[in-house]
């Protein structure tokens, strides 16, 4: 790729006019040209791959802000090709990396240099120019090596917050280069044996290109770097609207707001996915979450107790979309007083009451049963029978699938189906799909005495 950008930057400086525009025809990249015709292994390695020359004033025209003075200009000074013949990588998730010219520019107030692929520039730019660079300005982070494309940049934005595998997105880079490699290899030897054929001689062919330290001599990065850069780009600023992810996804959750229900609850399997979480003191996380099913406030603490969410508690309570008047707890009726105190200065129609969640209900009971009595999961299945009953609509519609084997290969008759409600596996395996409607007081307090 050296070689080629050499020779179209010759090709470039010899034309009377500025032939630029012949050459980088697609935005600011050239594609490495196929031939029909049998390839050197070397100009056969990097067939297909882009060349691109990041330079906003001669490519689209611009005049560049100084992103440090309000009244500089940006100049071009001079490319990293043409200082010290190197290309910068951009790596994606589509095959070997892109290679990449990249104008060094000065302003010529404050005197700054700032190369032109950096987050600062492109943040500026419009669209149509700044999508013609393959990468995402929250990404583009200045004093790196390389960059991550765009499409795998949104590939991450996806899995990261989830699962926080930098190892995962890691290999997808290195094997989007394998898997490339091994193609080109396989066409290569199958093109000179047809050539071969064709011709009926027993010419020798020379052979490909080693993977490494030829056709790779750039790698991508590793898992820890993948993760570090990416809470970089998750708390940088300089993207089209000038706010962060981190902060915007933030005023997303203070907005939410509640009328009806509300949930607190304690989890301790998001804490897993944080580095170092006993360093930071993260044992597990409160959140909330309305009838609506948004998570209206989330905080890490370092343990249950009140004392170490009462801050949050607060603020969420002072919110004026946030005006609740059911809260589920797992704890309840313990700490009444405090939820009280917390949303006493409310109208007395608004009061807030206290519910404890079905499923904590139920578990308080079950715990104190023996469990290898011989008839526990009798009282246990009539126990649920007299608390709550399953949705008409929802009932129905689970034993036509059943009945029809739309849920499974397999269909049940009515007297299959009917062992299957005894048993436990019908609530493990259906409950999922079926709206739970909880009954009267004084049917449940008939049917339980």
């Amino acid at each position: 790729m050296i070689a080629f950008a050499g020779t179209l930057m010759e090709q470039i400086g010899r034309g009377k006019n500025n032939n630029l525009f012949e050459y980088f025809n697609a935005g600011m990249a050239i594609t490495v040209p196929d031939t029909k015709e049998p390839m050197p292994p070397h100009y056969h390695s990097i067939v297909g791959q882009k060349l691109l020359y990041v330079d906003w004033i001669k490519m689209f025209g611009l005049e560049v802000q100084c992103p440090r003075c309000p009244t500089g200009t940006l100049l071009n000074d001079r490319t990293n090709f043409s200082k010290n013949k190197i290309l910068f990588p951009i790596f994606d998730l589509d095959g070997p990396p892109a290679w990449a010219m990249v104008q060094s520019m000065v302003c010529r107030c404050c005197r700054i240099r700032l190369h032109a692929n950096t987050d600062e520039v492109i943040c500026q730019l419009p669209a149509y120019a700044r999508t013609c660079y393959p990468v995402e300005s929250k990404y583009a982070l200045p004093n790196k090596n390389s960059h991550v494309g765009r499409i795998a940049t949104q590939s991450f934005d996806l899995l990261m917050p989830t699962y926080g595998n930098g190892d995962l997105c890691s290999r997808l880079l290195y094997n989007a280069i394998n898997r490339s490699y091994l193609e080109r290899t396989e066409n290569y030897y199958a093109c000179h044996k047809a050539q071969s054929s064709k011709a009926q001689s027993s010419q020798s062919i020379e052979p490909h290109v080693a993977k490494d330290g030829t056709f790779v001599v750039t790698y991508p990065l590793l898992g820890d770097n993948i993760r570090d850069t990416y809470d970089q780009a998750c708390s940088n600023k300089n993207n089209p609207w000038f706010l962060s992810d981190h902060e915007r996804h933030a005023r997303e959750i203070q907005s939410v707001g509640a009328t009806l229900v509300f949930a607190q609850d304690h989890t301790h399997e998001v804490t897993k996915n944080y580095f170092q979480k006993k360093r930071m003191g993260a044992n597990a996380l409160w959140d909330v979450a309305t009838e609506t099913g948004e998570i209206a406030c989330a905080v890490l603490v370092p343990s249950t107790q009140t004392r170490h969410f009462s801050h949050a508690a607060r603020q969420l309570a002072n919110r004026k979309n946030f005006t609740p008047t059911v809260m589920y707890s797992d704890t309840w009726p313990a700490k009444t007083g405090y939820w009280e105190s917390l949303f006493g200065n409310r109208d007395p129609e608004l009061q807030l009451q206290g519910r404890l969640g079905l499923f904590h209900y139920i578990q308080r009971i079950t715990k104190t049963m023996k469990k290898k009595h011989c008839d526990h999961y009798l009282a246990v299945n009539s126990l649920l029978k007299a608390i709550y009953r399953y949705n008409e609509d929802d009932y129905e519609k689970l034993l036509c699938a059943l009945k029809n084997g739309t849920l499974s290969t397999t269909k049940y008759s009515e007297d299959e189906i009917i062992d299957l409600k005894n048993t436990k596996v019908f609530r493990q395996r259906y409950g999922k799909y079926l709206r739970k409607e909880i009954r009267p007081p004084m049917a449940i307090k008939t049917d339980v005495g």
